[in-house]
């Protein structure tokens, strides 16, 4: 099993790639220059588009963020439902994971989980 600074290093390096993007997706949001009427629905579109992304990219930095967190505190790779370890493929695949597999989807399953509100209020964004 990789070690614990191993998991903080690839943490870190998400961490930074999406502040990346993100920086990246509002540069071109404020870099928008004056267009037609025909073309401004398609720039609006594709702006939306380019924020929802962002909110994508924000919950997956706060996901990082907790996790590194976890790894301060001495409680990475616990699993915060059953508190049993999260076996180290998991952890390998998604370092930023809170769960372990077996969790993980009865959280999926179960319409009250704690990603749901967020995904209601992704949806929610959706246009008219």
């Amino acid at each position: 099993m990789p070690s614990t600074e191993t998991y903080r290093r690839r943490l870190l390096q998400e961490r930074e790639a999406l502040l990346a993007e993100v920086r990246k997706k509002i540069q071109g949001l404020s870099a928008a220059e004056r267009v037609s009427e025909d073309e401004e629905a398609q720039r609006l579109h594709e702006d939306f588009v380019h924020l929802r992304l962002s909110l994508l990219d924000a919950e997956r930095l706060r996901l990082v963020n907790e996790a590194l967190d976890r790894i301060e505190v001495g409680d990475y790779g616990i699993c915060m439902n059953c508190e049993q370890p999260i076996p180290a493929k998991r952890l390998e695949a998604v370092p930023w994971t809170r769960y372990c597999v077996r969790c993980q989807e009865e959280l999926d399953s179960n319409p009250q989980s704690d990603g749901e509100e967020f995904l209601q209020a992704w949806r929610n964004l959706a246009l008219p």
